[in-house]
Formats: C-alpha cells, sequence, structure tokens
C-alpha cells in the first residue's frame, strides 16, 4: 500500500521496529486526540488523527499486534473523553472513591475491548492493506454496536456523534440514526485515509456519502413541508415550563435543606405570569420519596399550582412491596396523582450494585446497607389533559436509540437528569448532545429538564429552542411545537443498520479480490 512515502507511512514503519507496547502508547494518545472532535469540544481537525491509526494498523504483522493497536487507540478515545465520570465519586467519599481506578482506568480498558476485536476481525478478515481499511470502518461500526447493547449497554461518545458537529450533518440521524451514522463517519475517515495515499477514486468514493449527507441535511432543515399531527390543528403547540433548582448534590438528601428545596421548587414553578400547559421538574427533584411525603404533596401543589395546569416531576418513590424506583410522576392543579413512569435502565454502581450478593462485595462490606433501586418495567406513554403523548426518559436513558417509541409515537420526548454529579465537567455537554440526537432520529420535539443543567428544549430538527447553561438557577419557558416527521428512521430502525452493514461488507470482499487481482497480474507481468 506504500503509494505515497509520506510522514504517517514514516511513522508507521518506525512503529513497526519498536516493541508493542511503545505501539500501543502512540495508539492510545491518537485516541486521546482524536476524542477532542467529540461534543462539546467539536475540534473537528481532531478527527484527522484516526488517519495514522487506520493506516498504521492496516499494515498489522499479526492477529495480537492488530488488537493491541485497536484496544490502544480506543483506550485512549475512552479515557480522555469519560474522565468526567470519576468526578461521581467525590460526592461521597467513604467508599466511591474506592472505585476511582475503575471508573478511570477499568471503564475505559473494558469499553476497549469491543474494539480490540475489531482488529481481530480486520486482521483475519482482510486479506491487503487496502481491504482492511474499509473493514476498520465496518467492524469498528459493529463494535460500537455490541458497546450499545451488550452488559447493559453504554453507547456514550460513539463515534457516530461526530455527525453533531454541523447542523446539516447532524439531520442525516433522521435516515440512519446513530447505529447507522457510526458507519458513515468512519467510512468517511477511511475515505481521507485513500485520498492521503493517494488512491483518489477510492477516497472520493468513500467520501461521496458524507457529502450527500450534508445536502440532504441542507434540504431538511428548509423544507417547511412538515406535517402537524392531525389532532393538534387547532392548537399546534404547548407553552412548557423547565425548572432547574441547581441544588448542590450534597445538599440534596440532607435533612436541612428539604424545606428549602421544596419552596425553591414551587416558587421557581410560579415565577412567570404566564399559564404553562405544563410544569417539569428534573430527576428525583422532589427531597422525599413518594408515597410517604404524599400529604405534604398534594397540600402544597394545590395551593401553588395554577388552573389547568400539569405538573412532571422527577421523584423517588416505593411500591406495595416497597422496592424503591426512580420515577416520573405526572399531577394535575389539585396535587393528584395523574401517571407515572419507573426507570428501565440502571446506572452501574450509581443506582443499582452488580453481582452485589457475590463472595467478594459481601465479605469486603464496599457498599455497606446502600438500597438497590429497581428496574421498571416499559411503561409506555404519559398523555397529558390535552391527550398530548409525553415519552419519558430518566437521566442516562436517553443515550439508548431503541428505547424510543417501544409503545407507540410520541408527541413529545422528555428527558429529566442530574447532572450535579459531574461537576462543571464535559460529562454534562455530552449528556445534552446525545439527547439532541434523538430529537433528530424521532422527528419529534424533545425537552431536557436537569436539577443543574444543562436544561434545553430542541425542535424535531434538532434545532436549540432555549436553554439554562450549567450551574445555574432558573426557569425557562418554551413554546414547543407539536409539528413533527416520521423520519425513515423511526420506521425502519435496524433494518437501515443492516442494510449498511450488507453494502460494507459486499465492498470489502470486492475491494480484497480487486486488489489481489491487480497484485496478481502485476506479478505475472
Amino acid at each position: 500500500m506504500n503509494k505515497a512515502d509520506s510522514k504517517i507511512t514514516q511513522l508507521s514503519k518506525w512503529l513497526h521496529q519498536r516493541g508493542i507496547f511503545t505501539q500501543i502508547g502512540v495508539m492510545g494518545l491518537l485516541g486521546a486526540l482524536a476524542s477532542l472532535s467529540l461534543p462539546p469540544l467539536f475540534l473537528a481537525p481532531a478527527v484527522l488523527a484516526f488517519i495514522p491509526f487506520f493506516i498504521h494498523a492496516s499494515s498489522c504483522k499479526s492477529t495480537w499486534q492488530a488488537i493491541l493497536l485497536f484496544w490502544g487507540f480506543a483506550f485512549g478515545w475512552f479515557t480522555a473523553s469519560l474522565y468526567w465520570i470519576s468526578a461521581s465519586l467525590f460526592v461521597d467519599i467513604s467508599w466511591e472513591v474506592l472505585i476511582l481506578p475503575l471508573s478511570l482506568f477499568a471503564l475505559p480498558a473494558f469499553l476497549s475491548v469491543f474494539w480490540g476485536l475489531a482488529g481481530f476481525l480486520v486482521y483475519k478478515m482482510g486479506r491487503t492493506a487496502e481491504a482492511r481499511l474499509v473493514y476498520s470502518a465496518l467492524f469498528i461500526g459493529l463494535a460500537e454496536l455490541l458497546r450499545s447493547v451488550l452488559f447493559t449497554g453504554f453507547p456514550w461518545n460513539s463515534p457516530s456523534h461526530l455527525i453533531l458537529t454541523h447542523d446539516n450533518l447532524s439531520q442525516i440521524a433522521s435516515l440512519i440514526g446513530q447505529n447507522g451514522s457510526v458507519f458513515l463517519v468512519l467510512i468517511s475517515i477511511v475515505g481521507g485515509c485513500f485520498l492521503y495515499l493517494r488512491f483518489w477514486k477510492m477516497g472520493v468514493l468513500c467520501l461521496l456519502p458524507l457529502l450527500a449527507s450534508i445536502v440532504y441535511g441542507g434540504w431538511r432543515l428548509d423544507s417547511s413541508s412538515v406535517p402537524v399531527n392531525a389532532e393538534f390543528v387547532q392548537n399546534p403547540e404547548i407553552l412548557v415550563r423547565m425548572v432547574q433548582p441547581n441544588v448542590p448534590q450534597k445538599e440534596r438528601w440532607k435533612s436541612e435543606f428539604k424545606n428549602e428545596q421544596i419552596d425553591a421548587l414551587f416558587a421557581l414553578s410560579i415565577l412567570n405570569k404566564e399559564l404553562p400547559s405544563l410544569i417539569i421538574w428534573p430527576e428525583a427533584a422532589y427531597p422525599s420519596i413518594w408515597p410517604n411525603s404524599k400529604a405534604q404533596f398534594t397540600s402544597l401543589a394545590s395551593s401553588v399550582l395554577p388552573e389547568n395546569t400539569q405538573l412532571l416531576s422527577g421523584m423517588l418513590r416505593f411500591d406495595e412491596e416497597n422496592k424503591l424506583y426512580n420515577s416520573a410522576l405526572l399531577f394535575n392543579a389539585d396535587g393528584q396523582l395523574t401517571g407515572k413512569i419507573d426507570k428501565q435502565k440502571r446506572v452501574p454502581f450509581g443506582e443499582y450494585i452488580p453481582f452485589r450478593n457475590s463472595f467478594i462485595f459481601q465479605n469486603l462490606n464496599l457498599f455497606g446497607n446502600k438500597i438497590d433501586i429497581s428496574a421498571g418495567p416499559n411503561s409506555g406513554l404519559l398523555s397529558t389533559q390535552e391527550n398530548i403523548k409525553l415519552q419519558i426518559f430518566i437521566c442516562y436513558e436517553i443515550i439508548f436509540p431503541n428505547l424510543v417509541s417501544l409503545q407507540g409515537r410520541p408527541d413529545i420526548i422528555i428527558n429529566l437528569t442530574n447532572d450535579a454529579w459531574f461537576g462543571n465537567t464535559l460529562g454534562p455537554y455530552q449528556h445534552l448532545s446525545q439527547a439532541r440526537l434523538r430529537a433528530i432520529e424521532e422527528g419529534v420535539p424533545l425537552v431536557r429538564v436537569a436539577n443543574t443543567g444543562i436544561s434545553a428544549a430542541f425542535n424535531y430538527q434538532g434545532l436549540l429552542l432555549g436553554k439554562i447553561d450549567l450551574m445555574e438557577q432558573g426557569v425557562l419557558d418554551v413554546l414547543v411545537s407539536l409539528q413533527q416527521q416520521n423520519t425513515i428512521y423511526s420506521q425502519y430502525r435496524w433494518k437501515i443498520v443492516v442494510s449498511i452493514i450488507s453494502i460494507l461488507i459486499l465492498c470489502s470482499v470486492l475491494l480484497d479480490v480487486n486488489f489481489l487481482t491487480r497484485q496478481k497480474t502485476k506479478n505475472i507481468n
């Protein structure tokens, strides 16, 4: 593949003369550099760090070298972009700091195993370096799909999130979703590799989907022919009040701050004179467990809430069997409960302890009497008194694209969260970006309400309607249009992803055969 004796190919030759640990270290640095292209930094030139990685990895000499190089790049990518998870461990120093190395290094190391598996398949399947470039896009994309579903799944900071760099490009999610976009991003990077190596035709061919996506995005953003749900033709908008209380995480469950927090929630809810149809509080906003707090809450709500206004609040609740849930509860203006949704996807070590009854955890007593939050069933949609269907996602549930619309199509997607755990780091901004992606995929407006930011609302194209910044207390009234679009992705989902994978497999095989045939012809001549 040495069609260009360039700096990158020279670097690759130099690395092959060094030990495997040097190569892993360089790949890790490239991965960390490439992660700067992710939201919220969006340093687009940083994505070029993929090119030396792909070119060097495509010339691997052994299976283990391929596995370790792919693993090393991913380790740098995840360590640099997920460092903020460790910030949450300093909220409760008593025991959680003991798993600091687990979050800082072990989690990225584990997530990188999926990319290591991709490296194994790239080396085994690709018989030429050129084909291995395309196989890299295919198998890293497949690795990302596995990462999103296996072991509860954690599709955070996928390469697909690079489409959010530009509004036009982000619209491709309405066609192929997050799971399809990962292949688009990776094959575009492969196109850059081919251009760098002066394989002009292959480079342009690989970049054509990217160019087509940008053109499509411009058309979608300019399109005015988007239907409104016929049920809401007379009232195509709803006024939503987003309340961000900005309570420090260390104060949230301390009894001496309880009344102050409750007073602030209700005071913020009636701060503006307009009468909203729906007031939204963030995840676990009310500092008491339902229904233990029922009498107090009902009394306050009925005396404070405006007439014909509903309140959606995140709350912890016990059920009849005394199981604890992280829930979203919908109340009318009289403070009466009219609907509820329980969180399905729980955060390991945050909301429940995996393998709690294992020998190690029982004998070390690391977690004391910490109560596990139970996983709720798939409870469908909540309907307001105007019959507006809400799909609620609590905290990081919003990062899972395939949870949306399992029980019918919503009119509004709502994300309740508390990112106070992560302070002023990249975490809350990354979380916000992934929520925005759900609006584009589904063609449905999205409202995100957080305890300490970032609260924001997006239309069906993922365009920002308004926000409350990180670490600010505030209220924001947003007129949310019920305008939506039944996107291609929302109708076909996995069928689209399978089609993309099939095309990439075919292209990889044909490319392998083509280069092998050309090599044999040269040898004969």
